[in-house]
């Protein structure tokens, strides 16, 4: 089968070719960003009418969104961890397959809370997470 994507692992900086790994994300860490975000809504948010006034200091004290980690199971230092969403690396061979986890992963109250957008963009030149091959889109679609 073509394979577009390949994952690239943190630990080890090897490819994950044979499907023996994953990509993933820990939930704990996207709903502490997202529990973050909902508490400075709060204490920002006008009861009188319900705007929200916020300053830079503010936003300095909003965790980082969780990381989207790939990993061989070797390498994967708790692979029994529940609160890991993973995504096998058998089921991200296309980008397509993206477009299928985009799709699904929206239902999920933590995903903007994470770096899934970054990972998209990753899908256009590659990084060191994500290895990419195959047609690439058009470099007038680079702004999108």
């Amino acid at each position: 089968m073509v394979r577009e994507l390949t994952l690239i692992c943190g630990t080890c900086a090897r490819a994950i070719v044979r499907d023996d790994g994953c990509l993933w994300v820990d939930r704990r860490e996207a709903g502490a960003a997202r529990q973050a975000y909902r508490d400075l809504e709060r204490r920002c948010t006008d009861p009188r009418d319900g705007s929200m006034s916020f300053g830079l200091a503010d936003l300095r004290t909003l965790p980082a969104p969780a990381v989207w980690r790939a990993e061989h199971r070797k390498c994967d230092s708790d692979p029994e961890d529940a609160a890991r969403y993973r995504i096998p690396a058998a089921r991200l061979r296309l980008r397509a397959d993206l477009l299928d986890w985009t799709a699904h992963l929206t239902e999920k109250n933590w995903l903007p809370h994470t770096d899934w957008r970054v990972l998209l963009r990753e899908t256009r030149t590659g990084s060191a997470r994500l290895a990419v091959s195959g047609p690439r889109p058009p470099a007038s679609l680079a702004a999108f």
